[in-house]
């Protein structure tokens, strides 16, 4: 059997493929339940000697439709349900988050968490944004503090992990684009963004579970580089042989393209909203050390990422 840790990884990363998903298509939050509480001895065990089995932790995935995620088995819980709430929780030591951009994101992020205070959870990791502040101009980053700041008065050991835009996004929502018309087209002007690669993120929220030394903080993932989008264009171009090249579009354009693609109004607006304040505020531009503490090495780099995914670039 392979790794827990390993395991879990692969939960996280299919979550976040997952939570990439236009709204409407997928439209799913989750909560990853464990158990049993993991460890940081077992961080020290070979991956064949800590399978589940040995460990004794059960890993689910709970979700409204009970979705098995990267191999964790499904479970049926509503976010909107208190009393579901509270079955989907007895017996769980620990509890990580992940809540889609949906209209009452607020309400689910408490409920969830006032259900992990009522059954006892003594571990909870939840999935911010980047720079999450009450502030910001874009409705999806300033849900998140309300969360955020219910994480942290719930008495629950917690950590609070806000990743930047991922480098998967470009595969999830750009690469039909790019294969098509060898361009990126985003309203981000001359904006740089230090995009963090989902496999990374997964690496530190595994990290910041097995780890007590990481409870009751919160960690503003990046990558290493704050990268223009005519970087971006040049290092994908480099890994698949060809010109990319960037044009920049109005907030408008990008939301009206959405919507023709037929992705839900309300994230459609939301999504357009989120690239013009981080044009206009610089919010994604910051790189930190956060991923770095956590993986104990520098995260990837875009132009790996490139090379990694380049079949999703090509015809």
């Amino acid at each position: 059997m392979s790794d827990i840790f390993g395991e879990s990884i692969e939960v996280v990363k299919s979550l976040g493929e997952i939570s990439q998903a236009p709204a409407g298509c997928h439209n799913e939050s989750f909560i990853v339940f464990s158990t049993s509480v993991p460890r940081r001895s077992w961080a020290h065990r070979k991956p064949r000697h800590s399978g589940f089995a040995e460990t004794g932790v059960r890993v689910l995935a709970g979700s409204r439709r009970g979705l098995s995620v990267g191999g964790a088995p499904g479970v049926a819980v509503d976010m909107r349900d208190r009393e579901s709430l509270a079955r989907a929780m007895r017996g769980i030591a620990s509890v990580a988050l992940v809540i889609s951009d949906v209209v009452d994101m607020e309400s689910l992020g408490l409920n969830v968490v006032s259900a992990a205070q009522s059954a006892g959870v003594n571990r909870l990791l939840w999935f911010s944004s980047f720079g999450a502040k009450p502030g910001n101009q874009a409705r999806f980053s300033r849900r998140h503090p309300v969360i955020d700041e219910a994480v942290r008065a719930s008495g629950i050991p917690h950590t609070i992990l806000r990743p930047n835009f991922f480098m998967q996004d470009f595969t999830a929502f750009y690469a039909e684009t790019i294969r098509t018309t060898g361009t990126i087209f985003l309203p981000l002007g001359d904006a740089r963004v230090s995009h963090l690669d989902l496999r990374d993120l997964a690496e530190a929220a595994v990290a910041a579970l097995k780890d007590d030394q990481q409870l009751n903080r919160t960690f503003d993932l990046s990558g290493p580089q704050a990268l223009h989008t005519l970087e971006v264009a040049e290092q994908i171009g480099s890994a698949i042989g060809r010109p990319v090249r960037y044009q920049p579009i109005t907030a408008a354009a990008m939301e009206a393209s959405l919507r023709d693609a037929g992705m839900d109004p309300w994230f459609a607006a939301g999504l357009a909203e989120l690239y013009a304040w981080v044009r206009d505020s610089g919010l994604a531009s910051e790189v930190t050390d956060a991923t770095e503490q956590l993986l104990g090495r520098k995260p990837n780099s875009f132009r790996q990422f490139a090379i990694d995914y380049r079949s999703a670039f090509l015809d």
